[in-house]
């Protein structure tokens, strides 16, 4: 890949002394490992960080498949999810979901759509329990798993009215407690479907 372009990073971990291994999301590539050297001096050059968006330009290992970031230029950076714990737990969940489940997942552009919509409502300050239902009810659509025939006829008839709203409409800044309880319930109904219906690695 001689040109740049544009990505996700979904994880970030160092790797020796010397460099940062980085999980990406791009179009081109779907998601995928690759290491960034870290330089020894201060540099102009923006470290990666998670939950950026910038322009990459990778390189081939000469050894193997491994790909090393020769070029990386930030577009924006979501600090902002970092500043809130509930926002910040819950776009790493997402992250995680996604990484661990990188070869069952859809068309990367559909993917990276999905994945920068979600990580800029995180960031926006969005309630970030519905931010996080609201991707894995779409990611699991697109993936094809049938979530409105099988999933939904499963869920408490008493929280249906609820989880219409919140998958229909945009998500709130914020929620009442007991919105936010509903919420949750939600939630842990759909993760205990995906664990039982979808191939699926869920975080716990």
């Amino acid at each position: 890949m001689a040109e740049g372009c544009e990505a996700l990073i979904l994880r970030t971990e160092p790797s020796g002394e010397s460099f940062l291994k980085l999980h990406l999301l791009t179009v081109e590539q779907g998601i995928f490992l690759c290491l960034k050297r870290m330089p020894k001096k201060s540099s102009r050059t923006a470290t990666p960080d998670l939950f950026d968006q910038a322009v990459v330009e990778l390189e081939q290992s000469k050894q193997g498949t491994l790909q090393f970031v020769k070029d990386y230029q930030l577009i924006k950076r979501r600090e902002a999810i970092g500043q809130r714990y509930q926002s910040l737990q819950n776009a790493a969940s997402l992250s995680r979901l996604l990484v661990e489940n990188a070869a069952h997942m859809p068309e990367s552009e559909a993917l990276f759509e999905l994945a920068t919509q979600a990580l800029d409502a995180f960031a926006d300050g969005k309630a970030p329990e519905v931010v996080l239902l609201k991707a894995l009810f779409r990611l699991l659509k697109d993936e094809g798993y049938p979530v409105r025939e099988s999933w939904w006829p499963r869920l408490p008839v008493g929280l249906r009215a609820e989880a219409k709203a919140l998958l229909n409409e945009p998500a709130p800044s914020q929620q009442e407690p007991a919105a936010k309880a509903t919420c949750r319930k939600i939630h842990q109904n759909l993760h205990d479907w995906m664990r039982q219906h979808t191939g699926l690695l869920v975080p716990t």
